[in-house]
């Protein structure tokens, strides 16, 4: 009986260590805001009031978790997936948002899965602040190709993530890192749709800097779109600046732009603004025109919970000059992490 009780305890003590080896949690962000929008062609676009969800950042549901393999090795996994808060529905198709497994190490991370492309790292620093990184962000009117529905004429933004990819994340060399990700084209036409993409980056201080690329032939079109941006921000502790310079092209079309934006916190709040511009021409000829002025403020009430108003106006312009979309966004909502 003795013997038995001892080898309980060494099991339990065992299985204790094991345990400490291992997380695993839930998490989550529920996001709802009251506003309007007013989108489409110009002179004809109507006004809707509406309860929206995810307008300052997605709302979502995940896991994620990490067991200690021991010599610095580590095992990890994260499934995510879009919530909509207004109508209680999922979005997303299962674990769109994020659906990865890999190891992490000395020698950096790799990923395999659904992720973020690394070129989305770099367009990460030009957003700015939470702010911009949501649908209040201005380069959703500059950078995409339809405005309320209407047709514009740039290359279509880029595909932030990838289904199928395989990701590796170098280690940190004084302040230097890198990343590359290859989404697999599992498809049997002969039309590719595959997305490769890399990054350079380097972060010291209040400094960071980075350039990226991306290449999508996953297009129905056999047309590729390739993508390069340069983006910086500096921390200046009263205000963070932040800019971004992008290029798009797609055959003979092609699109340039940029994003500036300013951040400056306050306490519980958080002031921002930003503003994006892009012009495309087709064989040198102008095509459109499109720029986005965004501003708005968040309070925290906690580190999990904040409120926050915004609003975003843009418009966009054929080659000749004439304006042929617009768009209008304004609301007041809260976001709670869990």
């Amino acid at each position: 009986m003795k013997k038995s009780l001892i080898a309980l305890a060494a099991l339990a003590t065992i299985s204790g260590a094991a345990m400490a080896q291992s997380s695993v949690s839930v998490y989550g962000r529920l996001d709802a805001s009251l506003g309007s929008e007013k989108a489409g062609a110009s002179g004809a676009a109507q006004s809707q009031s509406q309860l929206s969800s995810g307008l300052l950042s997605t709302s979502r549901l995940g896991f994620r978790g990490t067991e200690d393999l021991g010599g610095g090795l580590k095992a990890i996994f994260q499934l995510e997936t879009t919530l909509g808060v207004d109508t209680g529905a999922a979005f997303g198709a299962g674990f769109d948002r994020q659906s990865i497994v890999g190891l992490t190490g000395g020698f950096g991370a790799v990923k395999l899965g659904r992720t973020e492309t690394a070129f989305d790292d770099i367009r990460d620093i030009s957003v700015g602040s939470a702010l911009w990184d949501s649908e209040f962000s201005p380069t959703k009117i500059a950078y995409v190709n339809s405005v309320g529905g209407v047709a514009v004429g740039h290359v279509a933004d880029y595909s932030s993530r990838s289904s199928n990819q395989i990701r590796y994340e170098s280690p940190n060399f004084g302040g230097f890192t890198g990343g590359i990700s290859y989404g697999l084209d599992e498809q049997a036409s002969p039309v590719k749709r595959d997305v490769t993409a890399f990054n350079l980056r380097y972060r010291s201080g209040p400094l960071d800097v980075g350039l990226g690329y991306q290449e999508q032939n996953h297009e129905v079109s056999a047309t590729k779109r390739e993508y390069t941006t340069l983006a910086g921000a500096y921390d200046f502790g009263a205000v963070r600046v932040s800019a971004g310079y992008n290029m798009a092209e797609q055959g003979t079309l092609e699109s340039n732009g940029f994003v500036v934006g300013a951040n400056m916190p306050m306490g519980p709040w958080d002031f921002s603004v930003g503003y994006a511009y892009n012009k495309s021409e087709n064989a040198g000829v102008d095509t459109a025109k499109s720029k986005g002025l965004a501003f708005g403020v968040t309070y925290s009430l906690s580190k999990r919970t904040r409120v926050y108003a915004a609003y975003l106006n843009g418009d966009a312009e054929n080659g000749a000059g004439t304006e042929v979309a617009e768009r209008r966004l304004y609301a007041a909502g809260i976001r709670h992490d869990f």
